[in-house]
């Protein structure tokens, strides 16, 4: 099963609780959490060791087939994730079948997470297919079930929609249809509640703290995103030396921060430079996201729909396709759907380029942006006297 969403969706927190769940009752056999900015949690290097070692701790009758398989041979974790996972997992389960030893086993989860995290999209996509691979070998009896949770990045879409995984296949989207906001109300307003318990300054908040309107203002700026909210609360009652109401001021911008160190959203501007520092030409992008957010400010507020995206391309005089190539990038923060309409998933991405203080090399500056969408359109007009309209509504 794929359950994959946009960045801060909630993804890592419905694998841990599905990972807790199935441990307490006695279906966990291996779990693994990817995480970029942890040296071993990024890259494969230990991820079949991991696994293996799970299997040997969940299936005790495994544990002796495994440790032979090391012993036999030592430089295994040095050979191909198909190989390990062969002969560490799938062999030891198989000899076990065989023997008649996994009659009485329940079915077992394996739980994968921020599979996007790890080092390289030809590893996380060789992965997937070694998993497929591997497991296709088992008896059909022994079931065991892989979860893996991820952004949609488009290689990956293109890995889990392949022949071979497809027909495999389940998946789950976290989108509007589980009405996110309900939720992260729900979530501001209790961990509100426990800040007011619990902060050591809690004497010194008003009462009552916060309004119903600041916590639906809140609730709008997460766009659907649990990220934001979560930040928000660390943020505002993380610091025991500080006091809540102000630091909810400095997120309303209603209070200048403390210093360089008082950033709200340290978090969030770590997501964003992570996911645009992985982008291939930055300029390129920072021309169309200064098009869309700029000259289109009603995208921050709903769906912007480009009638033909053939009119951008022509617009910065790119090659056919350059720009859905370069929203493709950014699937895990902004969609395009099937019918052509773009959406800012992250309501918040458009204060952090908008503020240089946030977002440094991927600053959109608005003057900036004008001079050279005008300058584009200026271009077009000395080289064609008949202006295509189309173009015309984009630019103005």
């Amino acid at each position: 099963m794929w359950l994959y969403g946009a960045a801060g969706a909630g993804k890592s927190a419905i694998a841990h609780t599905l990972a807790e769940i199935c441990e307490d009752c006695g279906w966990l056999v291996a779990s693994f959490f990817f995480w970029k900015t942890a040296g071993e949690h990024n890259n494969l290097s230990r991820f079949v060791a991991t696994i293996a070692h799970q299997v040997a701790l969940a299936i005790p009758q495994s544990r002796d087939l495994i440790g032979a398989a090391v012993d036999y041979n030592p430089f295994i974790f040095q050979q191909s994730v198909n190989v390990q996972l062969f002969k560490l997992v799938i062999e030891p389960l198989q000899r076990l079948f065989s023997a008649g030893m996994m009659s009485n086993i329940p079915p077992f989860v394996i739980i994968i997470d921020g599979l996007d995290e790890c080092q390289g999209s030809d590893i996380q996509s060789g992965l997937i297919k070694s998993l497929v691979a591997a497991f296709l070998d088992l008896p059909f009896r022994i079931r065991i079930r892989i979860l893996i949770a991820s952004r949609p990045e488009v290689y990956l879409k293109s890995t889990f929609y392949s022949s071979s995984v497809q027909p495999r296949l389940t998946q789950i989207a976290l989108s509007e249809e589980y009405s996110p906001e309900e939720d992260i109300y729900r979530f501001l307003k209790d961990s509100f509640d426990k800040i007011r318990r619990e902060h050591p300054l809690a004497s010194y908040i008003p009462s009552p703290w916060p309004s119903s309107n600041i916590l639906h203002e809140l609730t709008r700026k997460s766009s659907g995103q649990f990220i934001f909210a979560s930040t928000t609360v660390k943020y505002i009652g993380g610091d025991p030396h500080q006091l809540p109401h102000r630091r909810l001021d400095v997120v309303r911008r209603l209070q200048p921060p403390k210093g360089e160190k008082d950033m709200p959203y340290a978090e969030l501007n770590s997501l964003y430079h992570h996911v645009l520092s992985n982008v291939d030409n930055i300029e390129a992008l920072k021309q169309l996201l200064g098009l869309l957010i700029i000259l289109n400010p009603d995208i921050i507020k709903s769906h912007v729909k480009i009638e033909d995206l053939d009119e951008v391309d022509n617009l910065f005089y790119w090659q056919r396709g350059e720009t859905e190539a370069c929203l493709s990038q950014l699937a895990s923060i902004i969609e395009l759907d099937s019918h052509r309409k773009i959406s800012i998933l992250h309501g918040s991405l458009v204060d952090f380029l908008l503020d240089p203080s946030r977002s440094r090399q991927f600053y959109l500056c608005r003057e900036s942006v004008i001079s050279d969408c005008a300058a584009f359109g200026l271009r077009h007009l000395r080289q064609q006297t008949d202006f295509d309209s189309r173009a015309s509504f984009i630019l103005f």
